[in-house]
């Protein structure tokens, strides 16, 4: 795109378009251990080195990450040399984020890979989730309990490595998709005499990441914990970098409810998740309380007024709760911040019912009532909508932001 076509930006927004891949999983999916596991809406490690470069960090400096997702931030820290924390209510983000920055051995890997590969099928089944059932063959199960009958009996760090590498070899096998904001169920044959052959195949990619003796990062903390409270982080920090879930109505439980079950939650912990998980979609319920001080923020209001009344009921409540917990999260991070701390805030701008709902805006009058000054926001990209949304109002560029935010003394 021409730099005389693009859209005028907001003040103290800046094009940065030369980050358009940074702000997706495009290059994450090339880099060793980062490539294990990603979401749809993770960033790139390149993303960390640009805003460590731009805002160097004094010795002993410590990262954080209070939506961790994949772990990006935390692994790129440690591989930088920082110590580091994640936070995460996702316990598949919090297991992926473990795995990656875990001290493992080749050669242990090696010959547990061996170990694992000599499973049996298991031929009765335990009860499954209809979800499984449906996603796999009977067959298919048969090998992939199996595969974890093997796994289980492994020391735990090199357990939770299998188990990843067994997570990545379902979503080749399984007909529950992702796609988009939901997934879709796809007609596949049995594929059971296959997955031996790409859990192996799948291991050695995992493995070639892994350095020869087992290596430790600096200090990492992975908490299971709510970025709207951060009751159990210890510690100030120096930088954030993060991406809150975009506002768009995906809903990660649903998305990857096989890896949720697969890692062992039941179908009631699963739906616990996502009515505490931040409010980003439908079915997010409120967990925590806006005191009666909560301001006001005008580009919010705008925005919410001029939804109109045939829009989808659910999306208001959904907005109003989803900056409520920005809010929420920036206040909670400002007792574990050290004065002038610099927060990179991902962030992106969603349309419904045709109106554009600018998030990065709303996001620096958020933090001007938090004890934040708002530094700067790179837009990085512009997406496309959905094909709905174009097909009822037409095509409108939505920001993809870095909102940069600094800690007020």
């Amino acid at each position: 795109m021409r730099s005389q076509k693009l859209p005028p930006l907001p003040e103290g927004f800046e094009y940065r378009l030369d980050l358009r891949h940074y702000v997706t999983p495009k290059l994450l999916k090339a880099q060793p251990v980062h490539r294990w596991f990603w979401f749809p809406h993770s960033f790139s490690p390149q993303l960390v080195d640009e805003i460590l470069q731009a805002f160097p960090l004094p010795n002993g400096g410590r990262v954080l990450d209070p939506f961790v997702g994949a772990g990006t931030t935390v692994l790129r820290a440690a591989q930088s040399g920082y110590s580091a924390a994640g936070v995460d209510l996702s316990p598949l983000s919090l297991f992926v984020s473990q795995v990656k920055v875990a001290p493992l051995a080749k050669a242990a890997l090696k010959e547990y890979l061996k170990f694992v590969l000599a499973y049996q099928p298991v031929q009765d089944l335990p009860t499954l989730p209809a979800r499984m059932r449906k996603a796999f063959t009977p067959n298919e199960l048969a090998h992939l309990y199996g595969l974890r009958q093997q796994i289980a009996q492994l020391p735990q760090l090199y357990a939770n490595f299998f188990l990843l590498v067994l997570l990545r070899t379902q979503q080749r096998i399984s007909r529950a998709v992702p796609d988009g904001g939901w997934f879709r169920w796809v007609q596949k044959p049995d594929q059971s005499t296959l997955i031996a052959g790409w859990f192996e195949e799948q291991a050695r990619v995992h493995m070639e990441d892994v350095p020869t003796e087992a290596f430790r990062y600096p200090s990492i903390q992975l908490l299971c914990d709510d970025a709207r409270r951060l009751d159990r982080l210890q510690g100030v920090f120096d930088l954030v970098v993060t991406s809150p879930p975009y506002p768009n109505r995906h809903d990660y439980s649903r998305i990857f409810h096989i890896e949720l079950l697969t890692i062992g939650l039941r179908e009631d912990e699963v739906k616990r998740f996502r009515y505490s998980s931040l409010r980003s979609h439908i079915e997010a319920k409120q967990q925590v309380q806006v005191n009666s001080s909560y301001p006001s923020f005008p580009k919010l209001e705008k925005a919410l007024a001029s939804l109109p009344d045939s829009a989808d009921p659910r999306i208001l409540p959904m907005l109003q709760g989803y900056f409520e917990d920005l809010y929420l999260t920036l206040r909670a991070l400002h007792q574990h911040l050290v004065p002038e701390a610099l927060c990179a805030f991902v962030v992106g701008n969603v349309r419904h019912a045709g109106v554009m709902i600018p998030v990065d805006e709303i996001l620096v009058q958020i933090a001007g009532q938090s004890g934040y000054s708002f530094l700067g926001a790179w837009v990085a990209r512009l997406r496309g909508n959905s094909a709905q949304q174009m097909g009822r109002f037409g095509r409108q560029p939505a920001r993809e932001s870095i909102v940069l935010l600094q800690r007020e003394r």
